[in-house]
């Protein structure tokens, strides 16, 4: 990264130019200037003058090392958070997705469980129609029946609101009794019971679906 090789850079700098300034120092001590003679000030010019521009140079290079790797961890601290958050927000649009399909799957199923209920009740009105008598009920003619509720169960169980999945368990038993009846002229007091749960089923629905969707106004 520029960044880093920019920061390598510098701090290569300013370890040399410390190694120059102890070079210098260790030169003029071999030379007869102890660092006793540095403390009482026990130097020329030109040294003094040296040492001092070779300790600013590494002084001012540390510093500007420090403040670009500062600068590096802030940086990366930032992105560590932004991929954070966009993990969070994939997250939250999986779920969202999941559960938006899965309503809406819900309330079909729902929809085919009363669809089927309401014909066979309509095919044994036509047979009461001929003979005089209501048919019983045979649930092996209904093989579709079956099929739709276990599809109703499975999407009712993948449903993470609790009221909607209390009230697609209300709907499948009223249905349900009203298909188990022994003389269908009674079907028809089940299934009115029905309605109230399957009506606030679609309430409910409806407000788990709203936030699931954006709005493009927004």
């Amino acid at each position: 990264m520029p960044g880093q090789d920019t920061g390598d850079r510098r701090q290569q700098l300013a370890a040399d130019t410390w190694l120059i300034a102890l070079y210098l120092l260790w030169d003029h001590a071999r030379n007869g200037v102890t660092i006793h003679s540095l403390r009482r000030g026990i130097m020329n010019a030109a040294t003094v003058s040296a040492i001092a521009g070779a300790v600013g140079v590494a002084a001012g290079a540390l510093i500007s090392s420090v403040g670009v790797l500062l600068r590096e961890r802030l940086v990366n601290r930032r992105e560590r958070d932004a991929q954070q958050e966009l993990r969070k927000q994939a997250l939250k649009d999986q779920r969202d997705a999941f559960q938006r399909e899965t309503i809406l799957n819900l309330q079909d199923a729902i929809g085919q469980l009363w669809s089927l209920s309401a014909d066979a009740y309509n095919q044994a009105a036509r047979k009461r129609a001929t003979s005089g008598e209501w048919p019983r009920t045979v649930i092996t003619d209904l093989p579709d029946l079956n099929k739709v509720s276990q599809r109703v169960k499975a999407l009712g169980a993948r449903v993470f609101d609790e009221e909607l999945r209390e009230l697609t368990a209300q709907v499948m038993r009223q249905v349900w009794t009203g298909i188990e009846v022994s003389d269908w002229s009674q079907q028809p007091e089940h299934m009115e019971a029905a309605l109230e749960p399957l009506n606030q089923l679609h309430e409910q629905a409806h407000r788990l679906l709203k936030p699931l969707y954006p709005d493009p106004a927004a």
